[in-house]
C-alpha cells in the first residue's frame, strides 16, 4: 500500500462516522452548542476560521468534525480548505483536490465548479485547489471578500481550515473577514507561551477570537464511568 494512501486511510479514520465513540461525538456536539450561542446572529458573515500555534494539533479534524454536527442539524455546511500551501480538506473526505478556492480567487474557475458533495448530506467542500505561489495576497485579496460574500447566501455556516497562525498570517487576515477565530490547543503539546504569543497576532491584526478547542484531553470521571473509553472536552 503507498504511503498517500495509507495517510488518506489514517485521515479519515479519525472523522466523525456512525463507528466513531460515543463520548467524542458528545463532546463534538457540545462545542457545537457552544459556538452557536457565541457567534453574532445580527451579520451577513457565515464563515469561522479554524487555527492552531503548529501543525499537528489536530484543527483540521476538530474543523471537519465540528462541520459534521452542524450538518446534522439540517443545516447546510460549507468546509473551505484555506490552507493553500498544505492542503488536506480533499484527503479527508474524499474529494478533488482542485480546482478550489485558488482557482476561484485566481479567476479560472466559476463557484459551481469549486464546491464538491460529502457522504455527510448537507455538507460540502471547496478544496484549496492548485496550490499558488502568492497564498497570502490571494486571502488579502478582494476577490476573498467577495467570495465569502457570495458562499454566505448559499450555505448556513462555513468552517475555513486556515494555516497554523505560528508560521504564516494567513488565519488571521482571515479572522478579520469572517465571524472569526476559533483556536485549537493539543493537550500537552500546545505551550501556554506559545498560545499568547500567537494570540497577540490574532489581536494585532484586529481578528475576533471564538474561543478555545482542547484537543485530546481525556476526563478521567468520565473514563471511569464509560470503560475506560477516552473522553475529549473540545
Amino acid at each position: 500500500m503507498s504511503s498517500a494512501k495509507t495517510e488518506r486511510i489514517k485521515a479519515r479514520q479519525n472523522i466523525l462516522s456512525e463507528k466513531s465513540d460515543f463520548n467524542v461525538i458528545e463532546a463534538y456536539k457540545a462545542a457545537r452548542t457552544n459556538l452557536i450561542f457565541t457567534i453574532e446572529k445580527d451579520t451577513d458573515k457565515k464563515a469561522i476560521v479554524f487555527t492552531s500555534v503548529l501543525p499537528g494539533d489536530g484543527k483540521t479534524t476538530s474543523c471537519i468534525n465540528l462541520a459534521v454536527t452542524f450538518a446534522q442539524t439540517g443545516s447546510n455546511v460549507l468546509i473551505i480548505d484555506g490552507d493553500m500551501r498544505r492542503p488536506a480538506i480533499h484527503r479527508y473526505l474524499g474529494t478533488p483536490a482542485s480546482p478550489g478556492l485558488s482557482d476561484r480567487l485566481g479567476g479560472f474557475s466559476d463557484y459551481e465548479d469549486c464546491l464538491y458533495p460529502t457522504r455527510y448530506k448537507g455538507l460540502f467542500v471547496m478544496p484549496a485547489g492548485v496550490i499558488p505561489p502568492n497564498p497570502s495576497e490571494l486571502v488579502l485579496s478582494d476577490e476573498m471578500d467577495r467570495t465569502l460574500a457570495f458562499l454566505s447566501n448559499k450555505f448556513d455556516y462555513i468552517f475555513v481550515d486556515a494555516p497554523p497562525v505560528g508560521l504564516v498570517t494567513d488565519a488571521a487576515i482571515l479572522g478579520t473577514k469572517t465571524l472569526g477565530v476559533v483556536f485549537v490547543v493539543k493537550q500537552g503539546a500546545t505551550s501556554k507561551g506559545a498560545i499568547a504569543e500567537q494570540l497577540k497576532v490574532l489581536e494585532h491584526n484586529q481578528a475576533k477570537l471564538l474561543g478555545f478547542l482542547l484537543n485530546e484531553a481525556v476526563d478521567e470521571r468520565a473514563k471511569s464511568r464509560y470503560d475506560g473509553a477516552k473522553y475529549g472536552y473540545y
